[in-house]
Formats: C-alpha cells, structure tokens, sequence
C-alpha cells in the first residue's frame, strides 16, 4: 500500500521536521491511526513532496511531527488544463471537482450561465477547497487544483485565451476534439440546459474553439470530466513531445 499523502505549507529540506495542522493531524491519527515510524509523504500543492515519517512528538499545539528524509520535484500534469464548469447541483458539483481534482487540471473555474441552476457566485468555496486538496491526495499528484474566482463565459475565454490557451467549449453541434493541441488548454462546459445561443457566439468570438463529446447528451459533471480524460489521454498518446508548461 503507498504511503497517505498530507499536506504543509512548505516542504523543508532533508533532515528538517514539521508537524502536521489540526485537519491533516486528524486524518493521521485518527483515521488512519499511524504511529511513531510510520511512513508518509507530505507535498506543498505546488509541485514539492517529501518521503517523510511520524516521530513520535507532538508539536505545543497537539499536531504530530514528521521528518523528512528526501524531497523531490513534481512535476505538473500535461497538458496544462483550465476547466470552466457551470456549477450543477448538490453532489454532481462535488463529483466534478473531486474528479477534475483527481485528473491534474490547473484550476476549475465556476462560470456564470444564463441557464446556470447553481449561483457560481455563491458556490461553498471553503468545502470546494477542501474536496480539491482530497483529490490531490488521493491521486498523488503533487499539486492542488485551484479553485478560481467565478465569471461569465465570454470573459472566461477571453482571459484564457490572453494566458496563450487554445479553448474548447462543449457543444454537441462541434467537431470532435482534434487529434493534437498545444500544451495548454481550457474548456468550458455548460448548465443542464447549455449555454444560450447569444453565449456561445460569443464565446466563438472571443476565440473558443466548438467540440462535441459523443452523440449522448451528458450531465454537466460527466462532460466536465470526460473532456478532461480526453485531453489527458491524447496527452499520453502523443508521447514525451509536448514541451512542458511552467
């Protein structure tokens, strides 16, 4: 079994302790009961982890100290992804990032849609994050997804574009996710009811490129993560040729 994955602020180089905060701390010690020799790694989120160790010693405020024997560079997933996600409801948002979280996108990013049934201004970020960071430790990745702030579409693409990002917006009427892209990219994918005629075009005119996924009409998380996949995937096949991202 591989060893939990707990994060810190800053990793510390070999030699050096740290403890773990109150949340990581309870995960440790009581859900998965470790001890004193126990083996983990704790990571940063910004691409630095550490094989470390349970000491034994608690810090004044309780938290277990580990210490750290090798640190190494992660480094982040390719392609370099951005997903911006209308917000469904309830749990189907949870599955999203979870998943997103879990596949090594950069950021999620909560767009404001005209048939939007989730106020992407009034998401629960703090549980957002927290589903996030669980992600990253479940898929020891190295790095936490980012949560973003929320805005409309057309300025979505705008901006990614700006960053030097080729964009794809799901649409059941586009041509299928090219074969080869650039290294980085977003995607947006719309409300249960998709984005509006007037919302697409202007996506279309700020430089968002029209792909479907399939013929099946799909759920705004299982699009979001299917689009995902595929980019990941055409990643691998592609092979090492991608140059990598900063």
């Amino acid at each position: 079994m591989s060893c939990p994955w707990f994060r810190v602020p800053s990793v510390p180089p070999p030699g050096s302790s740290i403890a773990l905060d109150r949340d990581e701390a309870k995960h440790a010690l009581g859900v998965r009961r470790l001890g004193a020799g126990d083996a983990v790694v704790v990571f940063d989120g910004r691409g630095s982890a550490a094989d470390a160790a349970l000491t034994g010693e608690r810090d004044p405020g309780g938290g277990p100290i580990v210490r750290v024997a090798a640190v190494r560079a992660v480094p982040r997933p390719e392609p370099d992804v951005v997903a911006g996600v209308a917000p469904p409801k309830g749990d189907r948002w949870s599955t999203a990032l979870d998943m997103l979280g879990q596949l090594g996108v950069r950021a999620v990013v909560p767009i404001d849609a005209e048939h939007g049934v989730v106020d992407a201004a009034g998401i629960n970020r703090a549980r957002a994050e927290r589903i996030l960071l669980e992600a990253a430790k479940q898929s020891r990745a190295g790095w936490t997804c980012e949560l973003a702030a929320h805005e409309g579409l057309a300025a979505f693409v705008a901006r990614m574009v700006d960053e030097g990002r080729t964009v794809f917006l799901a649409d059941q009427g586009g041509a299928p996710v090219p074969a080869s892209f650039p290294p980085r990219v977003a995607f947006a994918v719309g409300p249960e009811g998709g984005f509006t005629a007037a919302e697409s075009a202007a996506a279309a005119a700020a430089g968002a490129i029209p792909v479907a996924i399939g013929s099946q009409v799909l759920r705004v998380e299982t699009a979001a993560v299917a689009l995902a996949s595929v980019l990941r995937a055409r990643a691998s096949t592609l092979g090492a040729g991608m140059p990598h991202s900063s």
